[in-house]
């Protein structure tokens, strides 16, 4: 753990920009590529899973972005899927990419099932570019429904900042 923290700390400094323009400043936009946004996850409730993402975001403050989600998760070879909705919040650390966020979402499942879950993150975007990343982030999500459902998971994906 300390090794990876020394090489993100390591990286982060390499990522400021410039100019005074950073890309989490107010009036920007930001995209999630769904199609590279793959989630790994476990929770009690069903063995390993794969799901798709898309994200939306717009920074209404500096380093503040309102973020909103449509999620779509496979479970046990199909068996079971779910449709996510969701609306948060994220706080980027300065200009480095690191982030924490949390998210409200509606759960819908196949056989009927629909739930509330809030979910908290971490994550670190590494810019390729001046506007493209690749993000790597670890979330939780809570169930009140039934704490079986609740679960950690990783996700890597790409995004866009504008």
């Amino acid at each position: 753990m300390a090794a990876i923290g020394l090489m993100m700390a390591v990286s982060a400094n390499a990522q400021y920009l410039n100019d005074s323009q950073t890309p989490f400043e107010q009036g920007k936009f930001y995209v999630g590529a769904s199609a590279s946004s793959a989630t790994l996850s476990y929770s009690k409730s069903t063995d390993w899973n794969l799901g798709v993402n898309a994200q939306v975001g717009y920074f209404f403050l500096d380093n503040w972005m309102a973020l909103g989600r449509l999620n779509y998760n496979a479970y046990n070879n199909f068996d079971l899927t779910t449709t996510q909705l969701g609306a948060g919040a994220r706080y980027y650390f300065d200009s480095v990419g690191i982030y924490v966020g949390a998210l409200a979402q509606y759960v819908h499942a196949t056989g009927g099932y629909d739930d509330f879950q809030p979910e908290i993150q971490a994550g670190y975007a590494f810019f390729l570019g001046r506007h493209v990343t690749v993000e790597s982030e670890v979330y939780y999500a809570h169930s009140f429904k039934d704490k079986d459902y609740s679960g950690l998971g990783l996700r890597i994906g790409f995004g866009i900042y504008f």
